[in-house]
């Protein structure tokens, strides 16, 4: 993979409908921070419609693709994991909790830097791939954001990297805010390709994706209107001061990595589209790349993490 780093922020405002925003996005470039008026007012209702759509039935829906997600999904960039201990001042001395770890991209990344890392996931497949991966202070657990009595200590630093809109967010978020310390910080990470003409290919590669994905129904309200972004089920919580830090990272793909990318998806599994639906997204793939000069291909991926502590005490 042939990788380059940007340090880049960009000057945020939350989206207007965010009138019950308590705090606003802080952002950091070059080393200086920009640090916007506080905003206080009312907070909204609780995130109800997750609560009731939200699908925590389904733990092992990555379990028959586990080797494709780890040989397919993107890491996140190093700097990118660096710049988020630094920024949440999480030190040698501290415990970082995975949670909807995965195969442990992250916990695993993380374990050399900080004391201990606890990784969470309801299935057991993706448990024991990042096991077989962990550092001696990387400890992992079956389980789910329902039930943290298995976490050990006092949290200074949680993750959820491709994690949290799994979970029932308002619900998770209230038993984090039992268990992480005072101090202690919440980090949720994404990356994709960023829209601009030369990630064009890969875009288009995305709307043949989707024609072809059986979504099921969580996955469908989370692309819907009604899908309550990140930022405001945090704004409604207990860990309502928000930063966003990212970092630029160019990622080479061949035909067959894109191909695995797309059946690492929970929507577009094997064992989800089946061995006739594999070979119409492949031809219809192939297809829609013609216009694109031939591959191996780049992109430009912005891998973010949204920082989201308790505000200062007055």
């Amino acid at each position: 993979m042939s990788v380059t780093y940007e340090r880049f922020a960009l000057a945020v405002s939350l989206l207007p409908r965010l009138s019950h925003a308590r705090s606003v996005i802080l952002c950091t470039r070059m080393g200086t921070k920009v640090v916007p008026p506080r905003v206080t007012q009312a907070s909204p209702p609780a995130d109800t419609t997750t609560r009731m759509i939200c699908d925590l039935s389904i733990p092992d829906r990555f379990d028959n693709v586990v080797e494709t997600y780890i040989a397919y999904r993107t890491r996140y960039a190093p700097e990118l994991l660096d710049w988020l201990l630094a920024e949440t001042r999480t030190g040698t001395a501290a415990h970082v909790l995975d949670l909807g770890c995965g195969p442990g991209f992250i916990a695993n990344a993380l374990g050399p830097r900080v004391a201990r890392v606890t990784g969470v996931d309801p299935s057991m497949s993706m448990i024991a791939a990042a096991r077989a991966e962990a550092p001696k202070n990387v400890t992992y657990h079956e389980g789910s954001s329902e039930n943290l009595s298995i976490v050990k200590g006092p949290i200074d630093l949680v993750t959820m990297g491709r994690s949290f809109h799994w979970m029932d967010r308002p619900a998770t978020l209230e038993n984090l805010n039992k268990r992480v310390a005072e101090h202690g910080a919440l980090a949720i990470l994404h990356d994709k390709p960023i829209k601009a003409p030369e990630n064009l290919w890969w875009w288009t590669a995305q709307e043949v994706g989707k024609a072809h994905a059986r979504p099921d129904p969580t996955s469908l309200h989370r692309m819907s209107d009604a899908w309550e972004p990140h930022e405001t089920v945090l704004h409604a919580s207990a860990f309502s001061e928000l930063r966003r830090i990212s970092v630029l990272s160019r990622h080479t793909w061949t035909f067959d990595s894109l191909l695995g990318h797309f059946l690492s998806r929970s929507g577009s599994t094997p064992e989800v589209i089946g061995a006739d639906g594999i070979a119409a997204f492949e031809g219809a793939l192939k297809e829609a790349l013609l216009p694109f000069v031939e591959g191996p291909w780049e992109t430009l991926n912005d891998h973010v993490a949204l920082i989201a502590r308790r505000p200062a005490r007055p």
